[in-house]
């Protein structure tokens, strides 16, 4: 079971760790690694420069990863891609399509690592392998949207592989009167278990999450979420100075008064997208991560 109470701007790096220091054990033994750790680092750079506080937000193609109900408000069709090198552990990515009511993405962690014998002599290298296909449906019912996404899930590590499903529920609340209020929620991984190989089985990490949205002043939005499961505060705020430009900042933090910060910005021209975040990591190196998006 991977770890609770854990800051999700640090699970970029604790998924570099568990690759860096875990994997070469769990190829021995046949144990898996951190099952589902990519299902709290994120889906797209403009969220992310927002402190990842969208739940409430979801107006583009990462809507089935924060909140599938956000699927049911998408005008027109959106696509969306996230790439990072893992602070040069590894490679992160992601890619995701969306319509009105319909979504679906892809998104997955690749790393190889050096493995040792007891004595520290190298005596290769292991690939790590961690990757989900999502996709989602949603409907609105007057001011009221709800929709859920199924997630097919698989992990490689050398001679282990695991595979499991598991789901996502969410609701959302649009409220254009009281200057543009949305409210969200979402659970998260409500069932299934991973299987491995070796006949180990691991059960996804559930977590309920709430949201909150408002759009105070033409171009400017403010978010907020709530891990209820893992005690994890994010707030955010985008603010589009002009067509083509917007800058974005965020913050969390988690039950141990753990803090993060993060920075983006984007830029459009015509129909196309290019989103940059940057997160501050209070130890380890920080990250940077590049979404291209295309609308038509």
């Amino acid at each position: 079971m991977r770890m609770k109470h854990t800051n999700w701007l640090f699970m970029v790096a604790l998924a570099a760790v568990a690759v860096l220091a875990a994997a070469p054990a769990a190829f021995a033994e046949d144990d898996p690694v951190g099952t589902g750790a990519l299902f709290d680092v994120g889906m797209g750079a403009r969220a992310l420069g927002m402190g990842g506080a969208f739940v409430a937000v979801v107006d583009d193609a990462n809507a089935v990863y924060y909140n599938p109900a956000g699927l049911a408000l998408i005008e027109g069709r959106s696509v969306t891609s996230l790439y990072s090198n893992m602070m040069g552990a590894g490679s992160y990515f992601g890619a995701g399509y969306a319509q009105k009511n319909v979504g679906a993405a892809v998104f997955g962690l690749m790393s190889t690592v050096g493995t040792t014998d007891e004595f520290g002599n190298p005596t290769g290298d292991l690939d790590y392998r961690e990757g989900t296909v999502a996709g989602g449906y949603a409907r609105a019912l007057g001011p009221f949207a709800l929709g859920a996404a199924l997630k097919l899930y698989s992990q490689d590590i050398g001679t282990n592989r695991g595979f499991g499903a598991t789901g996502d529920i969410g609701a959302l609340i649009t409220l254009p009167s009281l200057a543009g209020v949305r409210v969200g929620a979402v659970a998260r991984n409500m069932l299934g278990t991973v299987k491995f190989e070796s006949g180990h089985q691991d059960d996804f990490d559930r977590s309920y999450v709430l949201g909150l949205s408002v759009k105070p002043l033409k171009g400017l939005i403010l978010a907020a979420d709530y891990d209820v499961t893992h005690s994890t505060g994010r707030v955010g705020a985008e603010y589009r100075i002009v067509d083509a430009f917007a800058a974005r900042a965020g913050a969390t933090m988690n039950a141990d008064k753990q803090y993060g910060f993060t920075a983006g910005a984007g830029f459009a021209y015509e129909s196309f997208r290019i989103d940059y975040a940057y997160q501050f990591h209070a130890e380890l190196p920080d990250s940077h991560w590049l979404s291209l998006g295309f609308s038509f």
